[in-house]
């Protein structure tokens, strides 16, 4: 089964315990849920969300094949509308929120849109199908403007401008279709390439986010699930790039001049033996707070 990155670390700060009951904002395949679970018997509960349609598909499946429908109730909606989501499910006495953001694995394996480079997939990169633009539109018909200021604004891409060129350039001859053909546009433009992480990931990582809207929708679901915990509850967020920390420390910030209490003073990542068993929880950053 697939091992959230840095789950030891989460279930020390939330202590979970007996009959206590949690949301997981970011079910994904089910890793941070299955393991609150073990803590909380016999009648803790999880509220989860996952917004992606299909890994929500998967997830009912996993659920009813474990016999856990009692103790989980999992939602296909966005966190951005936790306070709305926790008012209708009737869900109280939340002593912790997860979240574990970016996307999950799956969705570079098997989603078959174009999220990751290493496969030839259609440019899509949505992970709801509700969202209206997909990457095909915004790399093939965005002006050479807005093009660099999403790969700068939310891929924190140094070479935004001879990138966003070169996809013009190209779009002109041939509409660029494929994960694959993006990423060989973008090897090609780059001058300065990083020895660890491929040229392209900031682009996609950029395309990605935006599409989603991923920075915005973090915002308001740490608002919201602050205002849904229970005094003395808890909130961990599980983040992978610059700009997603950058949004946590802010909101955190706010949420600090409340009266909340930020249990992680120093940022707390992988040790190196995680990093070896699993390579992409490299980038790993966990933030936690309480409220009073």
């Amino acid at each position: 089964m697939h091992i959230p990155v840095l789950l030891k670390e989460t279930i020390e700060i939330l202590e979970p315990k007996e009959n206590e009951n949690f949301v997981d904002a970011t079910f994904g395949e089910g890793g941070h849920s299955l393991e609150i679970l073990k803590y909380t018997e016999p009648n803790g509960k999880i509220l989860a969300l996952e917004w992606d349609p299909e890994l929500y598909k998967l997830g009912v499946e996993k659920i009813k094949k474990l016999k856990m429908e009692k103790r989980i109730k999992l939602v296909n909606k966005n966190f951005k509308n936790l306070k709305r989501i926790v008012k209708e499910e009737g869900f109280s006495q939340i002593k912790g929120v997860v979240f574990d953001l970016g996307i999950s694995s799956w969705h570079y394996e098997k989603s078959g849109r174009g999220f990751s480079f290493k496969y030839d997939e259609p440019l899509d990169m949505r992970i709801n199908p509700k969202i209206k633009i997909t990457a095909f539109e915004i790399v093939n018909y965005y002006s050479y403007k807005d093009l660099v200021e999403i790969f700068r604004n939310y891929g924190e891409e140094k070479e935004a401008e001879r990138v966003a060129e070169e996809i013009v350039r190209r779009r002109k001859v041939k509409k660029i279709e494929s994960s694959q053909e993006l990423a060989k546009i973008v090897l090609q433009a780059k001058r300065f390439k990083k020895k660890k992480i491929h040229p392209a990931t900031q682009v996609f990582m950029a395309l990605r986010t935006f599409i989603n809207g991923e920075l915005e929708n973090l915002k308001k679901g740490i608002k919201s699930a602050y205002d849904v915990l229970d005094q003395g509850g808890k909130i961990v967020v599980i983040s992978f790039q610059g700009l997603e920390d950058k949004v946590i420390k802010e909101v955190f910030k706010l949420l600090k001049e409340k009266g909340a209490e930020i249990i992680t003073k120093n940022v707390i990542r992988p040790d190196k033996e995680e990093i070896f068993k699993n390579p992409k929880a490299r980038s790993a950053k966990l933030r936690a707070l309480k409220k009073p």
